[in-house]
């Protein structure tokens, strides 16, 4: 397992080194989805490090974690070949002109505000594959953030920039109270986290302080797992108030327990939630074995009837979930009503096995290392349309706990919700209308 955590953290050190000091530069979302992927992954893994009793899940784990390094490989080959395949050099200028810099500013605002709508038109849309495009309206909350984090980069304002910083923590916490979900709002937190030091030449300082960050969310991360099921059932079924639920999360940590790894019921959450690997290694164990078959690229099939609109075809088949698929090829049975992602790494496996998962990771680097590019290149040129679509696309891909259908679907909308702002965008927020730093002597430096 030693060997296995020693090129994961190899793969890691490359992607954060991605972007830094090089002509072509990073929106950090290929670090982005490694951390996402390792978040359900690397955890589990870890809690095997001279486990003193090598049993059936073990074996199970560290069978899945070597699929999961073998397509995290893949995935950094995939990076390198889209960056490589660029010959364009980014054209970032050297000075932005101050009302450039408040023309995007006040659209990082719209598009903050943007997403915090979502929260109210999420649950009163009901227009088949509208949900799709309304939900790609969260994203704004990521390209908001990252947005502004980028505009006070540039202006030097370190006030604005470290205000914003201390208001990321806010993202899980809204997911939490909302929907007693804590994964997506630190999916959105690791995005904008990502994108931010790729923008920054002191790499350094998010070295030293990435131990601490990871204690502190596993240390959050168990509290609020002991509190789940009964903050769910107050939020769920006894639909109590935003406030009655505010004071849920502060019981968390008004009994918070720092993560001991010597804990044996912390140890029991993070192999139970944070061990993707169990499902990939399960699923090879039956595989090997003959007891199910390949699916042969059946998945991708689904994947295909997925993106046709239920508007279009009012009788599709429900294809939606993972539950399915996951039992189907693990023969692990979850309740009833209870959707489980495959994830990619598992899904790229039961296709095509170890090959599946080498060209499945290999596709889906060079995929999000080509629109990483797109977005700086956007960015830097001014062109908030395009920057918009890219970063909400490749967000969409940002979901290694999903299904590829889930994924695809959602990248789907998000195009379609981009393209749609983009020309309110465009026509209001064109930075190449105002006066440029070029021929003006009131310049940001």
């Amino acid at each position: 397992m030693l060997t296995l955590l020693a090129i994961w953290l190899a793969v890691c050190i490359a992607l954060m080194l991605i972007g830094y000091g090089g002509r072509l530069h990073s929106a950090g979302m290929p670090l982005a989805y490694f951390l996402g992927l390792s978040l359900i992954h690397t955890p589990g893994a870890a809690v095997y490090i001279d486990f003193p009793k090598w049993d059936e899940l073990a074996v199970r784990t560290e069978a899945g974690f070597a699929e999961t390094v073998v397509g995290m490989v893949a995935f950094l080959v995939g990076v390198m070949i889209a960056r490589s395949a660029t010959k364009s050099v980014s054209q970032l200028p050297k000075t932005w002109h101050p009302s450039q810099l408040a023309t995007l500013d006040r659209l990082a605002l719209l598009y903050l505000f943007g997403g915090i709508c979502y929260f109210g038109l999420g649950s009163f849309v009901t227009i088949p594959s509208a949900g799709a495009a309304i939900a790609a309206l969260s994203s704004l909350l990521v390209v908001g953030s990252s947005l502004r984090l980028w505009v006070a980069r540039q202006e030097k304002n370190s006030t604005k920039l470290w205000f914003s910083i201390s208001l990321l923590p806010l993202l899980p916490l809204i997911t939490v109270i909302r929907g007693g979900f804590i994964g997506f709002g630190t999916y959105w937190l690791l995005s904008i986290v990502s994108f931010s030091y790729a923008q920054s030449k002191q790499r350094l300082g998010y070295f030293l302080i990435a131990p601490a960050f990871v204690f502190v969310g596993l240390s959050v991360f168990v509290n609020y797992m002991a509190a789940r099921t009964a903050y769910r059932e107050a939020a769920w079924f006894q639909q109590v108030s935003i406030e009655e639920r505010f004071d849920h999360v502060l019981d968390i940590f008004r009994n918070f327990e720092w993560y001991d790894s010597e804990n044996s019921k912390q140890r029991e959450v993070i192999d139970g939630r944070l061990n993707q690997n169990l499902l990939v290694g399960a699923a090879s164990e039956r595989l090997n074995l003959g007891t199910v078959n390949y699916a042969n690229g059946s998945t991708l099939v689904t994947m295909a009837i997925g993106l046709i609109p239920r508007a279009l075809w009012p009788d599709k088949p429900q294809v939606g979930g993972g539950g399915t698929v996951v039992e189907d090829f693990t023969g692990i049975r979850f309740a009833n009503g209870t959707s489980v992602g495959a994830g990619q790494v598992l899904e790229f496996y039961i296709n095509f096995g170890t090959w599946g998962v080498i060209g499945g990771f290999l596709l889906y680097g060079w995929l999000i290392g080509s629109m990483d590019l797109k977005i700086m290149e956007s960015l830097e040129r001014g062109d908030q349309r395009g920057f918009l679509l890219w970063f909400t696309v490749c967000l969409a891909l940002l979901q290694p706990g999903g299904n590829l259908l889930e994924v695809v679907v959602s990248a789907a909308g998000s195009a379609i919700t981009s393209i749609a702002l983009g020309y309110f965008v465009n026509r209001r927020f064109d930075v190449n209308s105002v006066p440029s730093a070029t021929n003006s002597h009131s310049t940001v430096t």
